[in-house]
This record gives structure tokens, sequence and C-alpha cells, in this order.
């Protein structure tokens, strides 16, 4: 066996041409079924390792899409990446960069993707508090942020609103008159938005939302179980709580089978977000599950397309629906 096996030896040993070996490998043209079973049969006998770098040296591209993430341990990140991987194709490969890798600096994280010559790059984005720190970040490569709608970036995010505006819907189905509200921090868009359509949503189905049953803290169970505890205190006659994610809702949960009531049977708990421990909660939360896999997807077939179409300067903004989901702690199925 030669030391390195060319194209040239995949193309005899399988008895088509080069060019087919390379539309092959590259599926920029089709290719019959029967000839690349044949071809792709003689790569893995020969043992062929494509040269990637010299097939991007000779057509002057780097072939590397940039991902970028505050943090690429992030569970959300990772649902985000197999759905990009399932829309990256053979011509590209991914080049992952976490502002965890330079002490938090997204910005600096940003400027190391340029510094690679990415052909395209993904922002997946974490929703942070404040400002948004690559707001005032010219693209300097197509690019598709995930998450997150940043000014003068194509954007594909989750519609919050209309998540608070299911819920309260959902709640009121369940026969909830009385509800309450547990968020996350004031300053994340997530929270107002989902705080945006629930109370809107409330309000025209002529059920008041008290101020003192709207209450902002961490995104974490102990938030959850503090402010529940806090608004039983004050209103005794609240029958249904949307908490904005599924921490919040396992704290509630917790809080109200502390004051010596049933969970859904007194009072009725929705969460957001779909985390694995929801599901064998006690009881199990009924939630929201965002299409991060039709997120990451999405994305990856809009940038490609920008990539292909460079003279396009459209920006978009598209919004993706969450997905209800009924477990016991509500019990009451949608029909």
């Amino acid at each position: 066996m030669k030391d390195s096996i060319t194209i040239l030896d995949v193309a005899n040993y399988a008895g088509v041409s080069p060019a087919t070996v390379t539309h092959t490998l590259n599926g920029k043209r089709p290719v019959k079924k029967t000839t690349k079973e044949k071809v792709l049969s003689a790569i893995k006998e020969l043992g062929y390792v494509p040269s990637w770098n010299a097939s991007k040296l000779k057509s002057g591209k780097s072939g590397i899409i940039g991902c970028l993430a505050i943090d690429i341990t992030q569970v959300f990140v990772s649902k985000l990446i197999k759905g990009i991987e399932s829309a990256l194709g053979h011509q590209y490969s991914l080049l992952f960069v976490s502002a965890v890798e330079f002490n938090g600096d997204l910005v600096a994280a940003y400027n190391s993707l340029k510094a690679h010559n990415v052909e395209g790059m993904l922002i997946c984005y974490h929703i942070p508090e404040g400002d948004n720190i690559l707001s005032d970040i010219v693209p300097f490569c197509p690019t598709v942020c995930l998450n997150m709608a940043i000014p003068g970036f194509e954007s594909i995010v989750l519609d919050n609103v209309s998540g608070g505006f299911m819920a309260a819907d959902y709640l009121v189905s369940c026969g909830v008159r009385h509800p309450a509200i547990i968020c996350g921090p004031e300053t994340r868009y997530s929270t107002i938005d989902r705080l945006e359509g629930f109370s809107k949503r409330m309000e025209k189905l002529g059920i008041s939302l008290n101020k003192e049953n709207i209450n902002f803290g961490e995104f974490d169970a102990e938030h959850g179980f503090e402010a529940a505890k806090k608004m039983f205190v004050k209103d005794k006659k609240i029958d249904g709580i949307f908490c904005e994610n599924d921490y919040l809702a396992a704290g509630a949960i917790n809080a109200v089978k502390s004051l010596g009531m049933e969970v859904p049977s007194d009072v009725k708990i929705i969460g957001f977000d779909n985390r694995d421990f929801s599901s064998f909660w006690s009881p199990s939360i009924s939630t929201f599950e965002i299409p991060l896999h039709d997120m990451g997807m999405l994305g990856m077939i809009k940038l490609k397309e920008k990539i292909e179409n460079k003279n396009s300067i459209q920006v978009s903004k598209i919004q993706l629906q969450p997905k209800i989901i009924i477990r016991d702690s509500t019990s009451f199925e949608v029909e």
C-alpha cells in the first residue's frame, strides 16, 4: 500500500474519473447512487483521506464556519450545534470559539474568529443581561445570530412574547382565574417578552394580574421558592403560576408543597425551556420546548445562502414558536 493515496488512485480503483471522485466528496454535483457507492467503497478500502487544506487553498477560500458562543458547554448551545451540524454539508468545517477561552470577553472571541478568515459566522448567543455587547460591531463576513436579535445581523430567535401569550391562554383554559408570574432578571429580553405576552393576554381575557403577583429575580430554583412563598402570604387566592423557566417552576412547586397545598389541585404551575429534570420532577412540570435543533439547522441553511449570495444586504429576523408540553403540574390536556 502506498504511503500517500491520491484521488487518482481512488479513481483508478473504482473505475471512474478523478472528477467523479471529487464530486462525490464535495457534493457540488450529483453522482449516481451506484457510482457513489463504488467511490466510497474505494475510499474506505484504500484508506484515502481528503486533503482539506489543499483543496481550500486552491479555491482561495477557508471553508471554515465560525461558531461563537459565550460558553459552548451550555445545554442550549449543544442543542443548537446538533442542528447546525445537520445542515453543514461536506464543503465546510466548524471552528468553535467560546468567550470562556477569553475570560468572558465576547468581543475578543469574535475577533479571534475574524483572524481565522472564516467564510461565515454563527453567533450562538445566550440572552445576556444589560446592553448587547456586540451591537456596535459591523459583521465582517456573512453572519447569522441564533437565539438573540442583534441589530445589523440576520437573526433567528424564539418568539418569547408568543410563549407568554400561550401560557396565559393555557392556564385560563385550566380554570385559573387568579394568576401570578415568577420572572427572571428584569434586564433580560426573554424576561421582558414573556411577561409582556402573559400580561397582555390576561388583560385581553379580562383577568387581572396584580403587580404584587409579578416577581423578578434570578433564573434559579431558590428565587422560584422564595417568590412563591412571598406571593401566597399576600394573596392566598392564587391558583396558577407561570414560571419563566423550569428552575423557577421547580422552586415554586416545592414552595407550594411546603405550605401544605397540592400541585395541581390547588395551584397549577407551568414552566419554560423543558429542562432535562422537568419530566421527572414531582410532580412533572408542564413547560414549553424551544426548537433549538431547528434554530441551529435553519441558521446554517440561511448562512450558506448568504455566503453564496454575498451581494445580498437583506437583514431579517425569523421567529420560531415554542411548543407546549403538558405534564402533571397542570394535568389538563390540550384538545
